[in-house]
């Protein structure tokens, strides 16, 4: 009990009366601390009273525009110091910010512009080509600017500003108003629009800071090293600015150039993929670098290696912590945070923490039935900060919310201290001879063999069991294995019917623009289903 209080009060203490929309946020550190650096990107920079101004800039230009409350505008670019002045121009003319994976191919940036039915464009330089090439199909989009210059005659960001007010404009914005529009990945199918209202960015912002109650610290930064269009990072540079924190912009870089940045700048919180944290610790400058200012390493991804995290922590010094959450609860709903994340937290660092704010979380079986501690069925989420819908799909977001608790459609238990352990997605399990088995299980195990680069288990139809598992592997350059070396590996790891029968070594696995793994076409291909 004394720790659902600590963290009451630490929701409490987060919030702050004058903020209740996006746009609240520039406007209301710009009269505290104008003169503060609230972005930085390369070598340009800027302060609150910079970011308030161009917010109050973009929202007259887009009510110029005659766009009726909550229309779609969109955003497509990598991270840039232009992404925030959008979002919070957006929020201020009450608009909806729809992001855009700018890994997408020209005929999914058109399925997303026009599900969402985007209005105004805004395009980086890079990826206009992309929407011009799909320009005839885009039905409902009216405007296009460009980010960063004026190219094939389009509107560019400064000009289209210049003759507009930088005043704020007279515009109420209710906290129940769609603030973003953020699209699933679509491992399932064509994505969906995960509309997320003001409160609920509002929300997770000050849910965020009760974790991470190092941005109030005077010099306090984030680092943004993942794509904007995603929750995550958003919600992490979100979180920093309505602490008054510095939010720092990477558009690409390497490992050398990110723990640099974060030595040299002073970052506080920075999130990484496992695979980033191992290219760090293996810098041959690393002594050498100041990262006493480097509070916490969340780890994006998967999790990591026990022998990963320990060499990390000796050589970087900070916390480390890791969370699991999606764009339909607008982010992470549980934290393992410092004190749990450590190499020699034994069992506990198989789980993703435990729900932190008011989340709160069920296991329940294809029933319903509530399932005790231990039992794997599926994880049931309900938060104050839970998509208003998915955008025009009223039957998925009927399936999706029921009761008021979203089904995630992943598989997971509650230990007896009420830590969640995700196990794999529902809909990957296989049913084999009557037993539930979860790939990743399997695929976990296998990924340790020296000669593996990467795998991927699915079912496949068997006459006599129902279902049999295929492991698809892919293999290091310059190795070779045979079906029974890896059967034999397997053997004393997992129970006997885990272990797949049938092997397959491809070059590749079909991948989303996010890089998941396509387990149904992997099927489709192999099975004609």
């Amino acid at each position: 009990m004394n720790g659902e209080l600590t963290e009451a009060a630490g929701y409490r203490s987060a919030a702050h009366p004058a903020i209740c929309v996006l746009g609240d946020i520039p406007a209301q550190h710009a009269k505290t601390a104008p003169d503060q650096v609230a972005v930085k990107y390369g070598d340009a920079s800027l302060t609150f009273r910079d970011l308030d101004t161009l917010s109050n800039q973009l929202a007259n230009a887009l009510l110029a525009e005659g766009f009726a409350p909550e229309t779609r505008i969109a955003f497509l670019d990598r991270n840039s110091d232009a992404f925030f002045p959008i979002l919070f121009g957006t929020s201020r003319a009450g608009l909806t910010l729809a992001t855009v994976n700018f890994r997408l191919a020209p005929g999914e940036i058109a399925y997303i512009l026009n599900d969402s039915e985007t209005a105004l464009l805004f395009v980086g330089k890079e990826f206009l080509l992309n929407v011009l090439s799909v320009r005839s199909e885009l039905t409902k989009l009216k405007k296009i600017v460009v980010i960063d210059g004026n190219v094939n005659g389009e509107a560019d960001l400064k000009t289209w500003l210049q003759e507009h007010s930088t005043s704020h404009p007279d515009i109420e914005v209710s906290p129940s108003c769609a603030a973003v529009q953020m699209y699933t990945s679509g491992t399932t199918g064509h994505p969906k629009g995960v509309e997320l209202s003001q409160e609920c960015m509002i929300r997770s912002a000050i849910e965020g800071l009760s974790v991470w109650p190092v941005m109030f610290r005077p010099g306090a930064a984030v680092l943004a090293t993942m794509p904007l269009f995603h929750i995550a990072a958003a919600n992490l540079c979100i979180a920093g600015l309505y602490a008054g924190a510095r939010a720092e912009i990477l558009r690409e870089s390497t490992p050398q150039e990110i723990i640099q940045i974060i030595a040299d700048h002073g970052i506080s919180v920075v999130p990484l993929p496992a695979a980033i944290i191992h290219e760090i610790t293996k810098l041959p400058n690393l002594s050498e670098l100041d990262l006493s200012r480097l509070d916490t390493l969340l780890i994006a991804g998967s999790g990591i290696p026990v022998e990963l995290l320990r060499n990390a922590q000796q050589a970087l010094g900070c916390g480390f912590a890791l969370s699991y959450g999606m764009t339909e609860c607008c982010g992470g709903l549980t934290y393992l945070g410092p004190a749990d994340c450590t190499y020699d937290a034994g069992n506990k660092l198989r789980s993703a923490g435990k729900p932190f704010g008011n989340n709160r979380l069920r296991i329940v079986d294809a029933s319903g039935r509530d399932l005790g501690p231990g039992e794997t069925g599926e994880i049931l989420c309900k938060s104050d900060r839970l998509m208003t819908r998915y955008w025009r799909r009223a039957d998925a977001t009927a399936e999706a919310i029921r009761d008021g608790w979203y089904h995630s459609g992943d598989a997971g238990y509650l230990d007896e201290d009420g830590y969640l352990y995700v196990v794999d997605r529902i809909k990957d399990m296989v049913i084999s001879g009557g037993e539930n088995i979860y790939p990743v299980e399997i695929e976990n195990q296998l990924i340790q063999h020296p000669c593996v680069d990467d795998v991927a288990v699915i079912g496949v139809p068997d006459p006599k069991w129902g279902e049999s598992l295929l492991a698809c592997i892919i293999l290091k350059p310059g190795n070779t294995l045979r079906p029974d070396e890896l059967e034999v590996f397997l053997r004393g790891r997992l129970a006997g019917y885990k272990i797949p029968r049938r092997y397959e070594f491809v070059k590749s696995f079909p991948r989303n623009a996010t890089g998941k793994v396509l387990k149904r076409v992997m099927r489709s291909e192999r099975t004609g289903q």
